[in-house]
């Protein structure tokens, strides 16, 4: 995934789901973890329909494990209410866990948070 991929990745559904492997899950802050295509694709679908997001992914740290790797980022972010235009900032740190498939790294899991302290 490219910095180019990565800022696409953020900004339609598309663009994220795109990442995605098979089965995935994602571990959002305050919510039940979603698990399968259905569940994640809904779950983005209402978000992005709610908000748009300004944000370049700032990688912490990597660590690859043959077809595993583990990534950590950490990156302000502004966020944007679809219904208003209202732009908020925030701070989003994230895990993600990458599996090897035929088409490249594909997410395998997905856990977010948020702090606003640092936003």
């Amino acid at each position: 995934m490219t910095a180019d991929d990565r800022r696409t990745s953020r900004s339609t559904i598309g663009g994220f789901c795109a990442y995605l492997g098979d089965p995935p899950e994602i571990i959002p802050e305050n919510l039940p973890s979603l698990r399968g295509r259905d569940a994640v694709d809904s779950f983005y679908a209402s978000t992005f329909a709610a908000i748009g997001m300004e944000v370049n992914v700032e990688v912490v740290s990597t660590e690859v494990y043959d077809e595993i790797a583990i990534v950590r980022s950490e990156q302000p972010v502004t966020v944007i209410a679809v219904a208003d235009g209202t732009r908020t900032q925030a701070y989003f740190r994230e895990l993600f866990v990458l599996r090897r498939t035929p088409d490249g790294w594909r997410i395998h899991k997905y856990m977010f948070s948020q702090n606003p302290a640092q936003a």
